[in-house]
């Protein structure tokens, strides 16, 4: 089974909402507060595309079964919505979509990821860790309940 990757065009931002909606799904009702993704449209997700925003989509036989979306800055990039199906979690699929944003990320002259995961999901915590980012600060829900980590990772 072979994973393609690939920077997701315009057309395709229903590809990755529909991923991350189905992904983050597990956390409806979960989360406190809830996710933002599941309140994320396709227009939101095309508006932070036309800022400087962008998509990774994995495909597995032409079916997109992953999706992360990022934006490019000066100095960094930020990635977020790092979403799998959940029929095809553990076969590496979110490693790969982090190391392909951040080759792109390296050819576009940035040498450092952020992202940031809440400190309620320590699966995720983990996850990042495992693939060399660090814990940089812990912040303080802009909604006053709960923390989140921010993560860094020199590329």
């Amino acid at each position: 089974m072979q994973i393609e990757m690939k920077i997701a065009s315009l057309d395709e931002m229903y590809l990755v909402h529909a991923v991350m909606h189905e992904a983050f799904e597990e956390y409806r009702g979960v989360l406190t507060p809830p996710s933002g993704a599941l309140r994320e449209s396709v227009e939101d997700i095309v508006k932070k595309f036309s800022s400087g925003g962008g998509a990774v989509l994995a495909e597995i036989e032409d079916v997109a079964v992953g999706s992360a979306q990022f934006t490019l800055h000066e100095d960094y990039i930020r990635v977020g919505r790092v979403s799998v199906l959940p029929f095809h979690r553990g076969q590496g699929i979110g490693q790969q979509m982090m190391k392909y944003i951040e080759e792109y990320a390296r050819q576009q002259g940035v040498n450092e990821a952020r992202l940031g995961v809440r400190q309620s999901l320590p699966g995720n915590i983990s996850f990042y860790q495992k693939l060399q980012y660090e814990i940089v600060a812990k912040k303080a829900h802009p909604s006053g309940i709960g923390f989140s980590y921010e993560m860094r990772k020199v590329l």
